[in-house]
């Protein structure tokens, strides 16, 4: 019986110490903050989750709102091309409600298992605590074109840039 006291008195003073919220209190707020300084190290890597109900994206192959990245990811989810993906060298601007980014990114095609390496620069605009709009600037491209060995990868040291330094191929850029 003295045992079972002890166990009891240990398990109140245990419980005593997190605090308990009434049924009847709301919830805690969540965080909303439209400064990209504080809105991007709390949703990190995260931040395709928090999309705004009126999303917009531009990409160089087309514009898009979430309901169509939620058909995108479907298809992505269920018909892959590459795997394994690797996002780094992240360089972050802020300015206020807006922000930009520019990474290298790596993935293995899901055929042969040939592993590209591209770029990307990318801006983002916050409202309501949510990513209300996303603009990407570098396509896939380069990724196909290592993959039919016409580009190099990048240098390891080499800043992010649309086209590795070594590319030999060229293309105008508008006729």
């Amino acid at each position: 019986m003295k045992h079972l006291s002890a166990c009891l008195a240990g398990l109140l003073l245990l419980v005593s110490a997190f605090p308990v919220r009434a049924a009847d209190a709301p919830p805690p707020e969540p965080v909303v903050t439209n400064d990209s300084a504080k809105w991007i190290p709390i949703f990190g890597d995260n931040i395709w989750a928090q999309y705004h109900p009126d999303w917009q994206g531009w990409f160089p192959g087309g514009h898009s709102n979430r309901f169509h990245q939620m058909y995108v990811q479907n298809v992505w989810d269920h018909h892959p091309v590459t795997k394994d993906w690797e996002v780094f060298n992240k360089h972050w601007v802020f300015d206020g409600e807006w922000f930009a980014v520019e990474w290298f990114y790596r993935a293995k095609f899901m055929d042969d298992g040939f592993r590209q390496w591209e770029s990307t620069l990318g801006i983002g605009h916050l409202k309501d605590g949510k990513l209300i709009s996303w603009t990407e600037y570098f396509d896939d491209e380069v990724g196909y074109l290592q993959h039919l060995r016409l580009m190099p990868p990048y240098d390891d040291k080499e800043p992010v840039f649309p086209w590795p330094a070594k590319a030999i191929l060229k293309l105008p850029y508008r006729p």
